[in-house]
C-alpha cells in the first residue's frame, strides 16, 4: 500500500504523520530538530516500504530536512503552507491547530493532488472539486462556496487574458525594440515605456538608473567612501527591471545568467549580483529607448 508521510517542520521539532490512500492515520511521531532527525524518521518509517514524504515549505523551514531525505534516496514533495492550511480548516473532524494535525493536513494535501504546485490553477481546482462528494450539510455549503469562487476565478482569468492581449497589441503598435531584450515581454515593456515617459529627459544612462533605483546611493562620511542600496526612484520601474533580471537568471543559457554567475564567482552575494545585473539591464533598456526615440 502506498503511504504518504506528512511533515510539519518547526525550529525545535518536526511532527510526522503517515496515512494510507484512503486517509486513515497509520502512525505518528515527533522528533527533535537535531542531526539525528533524519535517521530517526527513516527508522520510524521503515515499515512503510512504498512511502512518499510531503514536507510543508520544503524550500523554507523544511529545506534542510527535505535535502537530507532526498540525499537518503527518498521521494520528497513540497506542499505550500497555504494549501495545507486550507485542508486543515476545510476538513472535517480535525480543525484544531496542533503539530500532528498540521502534519496530517500536509499529507492529505499531497495525497489528494499528488504533489501540489505553488499556484493552483482553475483547471486543477475544477478537477478536485468534480471528484469531491459532500457528506454533510456543512461540506455541501463549503463545496458550493468553492464552486462560486472557481467561477469568479475563471471570470478574472478571462479578463486577465484580454488585458494581456490589449497590452501586446499596444506594445507592438509603439514600435519599441524593448521586447528584443531577453526577459522583457509585452507586459514588462509596457511598464517600462509607461513609467519612463519621454526618455530625452534623462541626459545619461546614469540619470536613468538613479531615477529607477538601480544606481547605488553614496553614504560616505569623512575618509570613508561607501554606497548602499537605493530605495529611491520609481519603484514600478525598478520592479519591472527586477522581473526581467529574475527571468534571465532562471534561464541558464542567457547572458544575464552568465553575468550573475560571474559576479557570484567574484565574491559577491547573490543579492549583490542581482543588483549588478539590474543595473546592466537598466543600461540596456536606456540604450533601446534612446535608439527607438531617434527613429
Amino acid at each position: 500500500m502506498s503511504i504518504m508521510i506528512g511533515i510539519y517542520p518547526h525550529k525545535a521539532t518536526h511532527a510526522a504523520v503517515a496515512i494510507g490512500t484512503d486517509e486513515p492515520e497509520l502512525a505518528t511521531i515527533t522528533v527533535r530538530a537535531t542531526k539525528q532527525q533524519t535517521g530517526k524518521l527513516l527508522s520510524w518509517a521503515e515499515p512503510f516500504e512504498e512511502r512518499t514524504w510531503a514536507i510543508e515549505s520544503a524550500g523554507g523551514l523544511g529545506y534542510l530536512l527535505a535535502q537530507r531525505l532526498v540525499g537518503a534516496g527518498e521521494q520528497v514533495l513540497d506542499v505550500p503552507a497555504t494549501v495545507a492550511s486550507r485542508v486543515r480548516v476545510l476538513g472535517s473532524g480535525r480543525s484544531n491547530k496542533n503539530d500532528p494535525n498540521d502534519a496530517r493536513s500536509v499529507a492529505i494535501a499531497a495525497l489528494e493532488a499528488g504533489g501540489l504546485a505553488k499556484e493552483l490553477n482553475a483547471s486543477d481546482a475544477e478537477g478536485v472539486l468534480r471528484t469531491f462528494e459532500p457528506s454533510s450539510p456543512a461540506e455541501h455549503t463549503r463545496h458550493q462556496s468553492a464552486l462560486e469562487l472557481l467561477a469568479d476565478i475563471r471570470h478574472l482569468d478571462g479578463q486577465l487574458a484580454e488585458s494581456k492581449q490589449r497590452i501586446k497589441v499596444a506594445v507592438q503598435a509603439s514600435g519599441t525594440s524593448l521586447t528584443e531584450v531577453f526577459g522583457i515581454g509585452p507586459v514588462i515593456a509596457s511598464a517600462l515605456l509607461g513609467y519612463t515617459g519621454d526618455v530625452s529627459r534623462f541626459a545619461s544612462r546614469d540619470q536613468f538608473a538613479a531615477y529607477n533605483g538601480t544606481a547605488p546611493v553614496e553614504v560616505s562620511s569623512g575618509g570613508r567612501v561607501a554606497h548602499r542600496l537605493s530605495r529611491r526612484g520609481n519603484r514600478n520601474l525598478n520592479h519591472a527591471i527586477h522581473m526581467a533580471a529574475i527571468c534571465q537568471i532562471r534561464h541558464s543559457d542567457s547572458e544575464g545568467r552568465a553575468y550573475f554567475d560571474r559576479k557570484v564567482a567574484e565574491g559577491k552575494t547573490k543579492r549583490e549580483a542581482i543588483r549588478s545585473l539590474k543595473r546592466q539591464i537598466s543600461n540596456t533598456v536606456y540604450r533601446h529607448l534612446v535608439l527607438d526615440a531617434a527613429k
